[in-house]
C-alpha cells in the first residue's frame, strides 16, 4: 500500500479549488465512497457519484476550500477545512436560507480519508453543522444591538 503524503494531499486540495477534475479524481480509487452527513445527500459512490454531486453545485456557486489542519500517517488523513461558497445567482433553501448573487457562505468541515493502494478509498465528512449554533457563536461576539437573530 502506498501512502498519500501531506504534499500530495495539498496537490489534491489545489486541484479541487481549481476544478481540475482530472487531477482531483486521479487521487480517488475507482470505487471511492464519500459519506456526507446530510440525509438529502448521504453516501456518494465512485468518481461518478462525487462528480454528480459537485458539478451541479459548481453551476450555482464557486467553492473555495482552505485547509486549516492536515494530519496524516501512512494511510489516513484528517482534514479540518473552512469552505467558502460564493453564489452566482439567487437561490432558495441554501443551508436553510435564501441567497442572492454574490452572497458568501462559510462552513467549517472535518473530513477523514482512508487511503488504500495510494488512492482515497473512503472519505467521511464528520459531524453536521447547525446553522443556529453557528449564528449564535457569531452573535456572541457582536455588539448587543446588532444581534438580529437572537438564537
Amino acid at each position: 500500500m502506498a501512502a498519500i503524503t501531506r504534499a500530495n494531499f495539498l496537490e489534491y486540495m489545489r486541484a479541487f479549488n481549481a476544478h481540475d477534475f482530472e487531477k482531483q479524481y486521479s487521487f480517488y480509487a475507482e470505487d471511492v465512497t464519500l459519506h456526507i452527513p446530510d440525509p438529502k445527500t448521504g453516501m456518494l459512490y465512485g468518481k461518478d457519484g462525487i462528480r454528480g454531486h459537485y458539478l451541479p453545485l459548481f453551476d450555482v456557486c464557486d467553492e473555495y476550500v482552505v485547509p486549516m489542519v492536515v494530519m496524516n500517517d501512512s494511510h489516513k488523513v484528517l482534514l479540518i477545512m473552512e469552505s467558502y461558497f460564493v453564489y452566482n445567482s439567487k437561490l432558495e433553501g441554501v443551508f436553510g436560507y435564501a441567497v442572492e448573487e454574490g452572497d458568501i457562505i462559510k462552513i467549517r468541515v472535518w473530513a477523514y480519508y482512508e487511503i488504500e493502494n495510494g488512492k482515497m478509498q473512503r472519505i467521511w465528512f464528520l459531524g453536521k453543522g447547525d446553522i443556529q449554533e453557528l449564528i449564535r457563536e457569531s452573535e456572541s461576539r457582536a455588539e448587543p444591538d446588532l444581534k438580529i437573530f437572537n438564537y
